[in-house]
């Protein structure tokens, strides 16, 4: 692999870590508020890790079952991340408010969590959203790159420029392009965008 693809696969595989990681909670707080990860891993962290694993032959990559070396890559992402998040330390730890006003506690329990048949309905929900903006979208993968990139946490369109190797006012446009298949999505789904 030359050095760009090299990049272009890192860059790939951390966004993929940092997908993961915005979706779970981190002692106790979600990641996306937050909520530090055991040995302050990053998503950079755990794609180089991935990738080192791979090269110490740590991790076998077995090309029957992962034809793709990026999802091969991905699998042991979603391996290590599944690690930390079954640890001890990221079960058992809260993290501690050290900002907190005299009259406040050091720490807050997380309320009432939802039931699972909850759970699953918000995620069924999500998921069914995600797929009208796609067809939406049809083939226009510029727009679907920077769907990914928002659902990554990626919004500034000078980051996304960045990541993606573009001009801003290419991410611009088609951030406009996203907004109408968003709002079309919608009203197809019966919901207003708020």
């Amino acid at each position: 692999m030359s050095d760009a693809e090299w990049e272009e696969l890192v860059g790939k595989l951390t966004l993929h870590a940092h997908s993961k990681l915005k979706k779970l909670y981190w002692r106790g707080v979600p990641y996306a508020k937050g909520g530090a990860v055991p040995g302050a891993a990053g998503a950079q962290d755990f794609a180089a890790e991935a990738i080192e694993a791979f090269l110490d032959g740590t991790r076998k990559w077995d090309k029957t079952k992962h034809p793709d070396f990026l999802q091969f890559l991905q699998s042991v992402v979603d391996s290590k991340i599944s690690h930390l998040v079954e640890s001890v330390e990221n079960r058992k730890t809260r993290r501690i408010n050290t900002a907190k006003k005299d009259n406040e506690p050091a720490y807050r329990l997380r309320g009432k969590s939802k039931r699972p048949d909850e759970i699953v309905i918000d995620e069924e929900g999500r998921l069914r959203t995600r797929e009208a903006v796609l067809a939406e979208l049809g083939d226009d993968e510029l727009a679907k790159s920077i769907f990914e990139c928002i659902e990554a946490e990626i919004t500034k369109p000078a980051e996304i420029a960045e990541y993606l190797g573009l001009d801003v006012s290419d991410v611009n446009n088609a951030q406009k392009r996203l907004r109408r298949a968003v709002d079309k999505a919608f009203v197809k789904l019966g919901r207003s965008r708020k």
